[in-house]
């Protein structure tokens, strides 16, 4: 039976794409006709940008890692969950499965479900596999590669008809409908490259100044654009020096026009060692760019190789740069790579789809 009231439970204090994903399914289940309620961390970006939309139910309380051990803490948030009616209520973060999930089922909450954003395995340990077979109902994956990683040290750990994939969304008409101006001026005949990712070993960044210093030993003019703040700032800097691209290479800063990245680059370069989804990718692919990216964890199930861009041997970086070469070659590749990247989110990552996959998770 389908809920009619459904409960969101994120505390994380930080901005990003799990709290993305819960802002706008939040949304659009009350658009729906939905009764939606929010758990979020008591001082967070996610419950400041909540508090201002209307028709939500919106429980601050600070949360931390050790918050289920706290009766009073327990107590409050399954006095929330009655109080509303909540049918079901959909987890974000491992320590809410700790805290939310045992108020749920102390509350009586029929469904009790964990969203797995992040492509990491869970330890095989008796709480992990307590709070997985009695107290969790279901499990959302946002990619087939994100459920392996789950199970991997313990493929028993749910069955598998309780775990369901569920993409991330994208708003493809509000995409659209964002304006858009050139962030920087092209140089004559010059190709641009993008990159946006937080500015960690995870995203590859260095690997793509390799890249650089190969495709600085062709003909063509180009730039790497790479969007983003994180810990690697000044090493890469310092690296992209030390091997002669700084002049090819410019650092952006934390960039939020995304809209108007997308629409300064001509290509799409991710150099990713591994996503749980890899929401800039579809973004770019949204925007009508070619991706290149590794053949690696979630790649595959986003970028269809030589269909919607290329991928590339993991680490490879020669091949990396000549399928760059291709494009930058290429206009009219460039074109048909990134229409067919647009017609893929449309059929398979737009919001009102994925939200409907959402939905017969509830069904089930």
């Amino acid at each position: 039976m389908r809920p009619k009231c459904i409960c969101f439970f994120n505390s994380n204090k930080a901005w990003g794409g799990g709290e993305n994903w819960l802002f706008g399914n939040a949304l659009l289940a009350r658009d729906k006709g939905y009764r939606v309620c929010v758990v979020a961390n008591g001082e967070s970006v996610l419950a400041d940008r909540l508090a201002r939309q209307p028709g939500l139910e919106l429980l601050r309380i600070p949360l931390g890692n050790l918050s289920f051990l706290n009766p009073l803490t327990l107590l409050r948030l399954a006095r929330f969950f009655r109080l509303h009616g909540v049918d079901a209520v959909i987890l974000a973060l491992p320590t809410d499965v700790k805290a939310g999930g045992l108020a749920a089922k102390l509350a009586g909450v029929r469904d009790i479900i964990y969203r797995r954003g992040i492509a990491v395995p869970v330890r095989d340990r008796f709480l992990n596999r307590l709070l997985f077979r009695r107290v969790l109902t279901k499990l959302i994956v946002n990619s087939l590669n994100t459920r392996d990683c789950v199970l991997a040290e313990n493929r028993e750990l749910i069955e598998p008809g309780r775990v369901h994939l569920v993409y991330c969304g994208f708003d493809v008409a509000a995409f659209d409908a964002l304006p858009a101006r050139p962030l920087l001026e092209r140089r004559p005949g010059e190709i641009l490259i993008g990159n946006a990712a937080r500015l960690t070993p995870q995203k590859g960044q260095k690997l793509l100044l390799d890249i650089a210093v190969i495709l600085k030993q062709q003909p063509i003019p180009f730039r790497v654009l790479i969007a983003g703040t994180g810990e690697l700032e000044a090493e890469l800097k310092d690296y992209a020096r030390a091997k002669g691209v700084e002049d090819v290479v410019q650092f952006l800063g934390f960039v939020t026009d995304m809209k108007s990245f997308l629409s300064t680059i001509d290509i799409f370069a991710l150099t990713s060692l591994w996503e749980g989804f890899g929401q800039a990718q579809v973004e770019a692919m949204e925007a009508g760019k070619p991706v290149v990216a590794w053949n690696v964890s979630s790649m595959p199930e986003i970028v269809r190789d030589r269909e919607t861009g290329f991928l590339c041997p993991v680490e490879d970086t020669g091949a990396f740069a000549a399928r760059l070469l291709d494009l930058m070659r290429d206009e009219a590749l460039r074109k048909r790579l990134g229409e067919n990247g647009r017609a893929r989110v449309l059929a398979q990552f737009e919001m009102r789809k994925t939200f409907a996959d959402l939905e017969r998770c509830l069904d089930a």
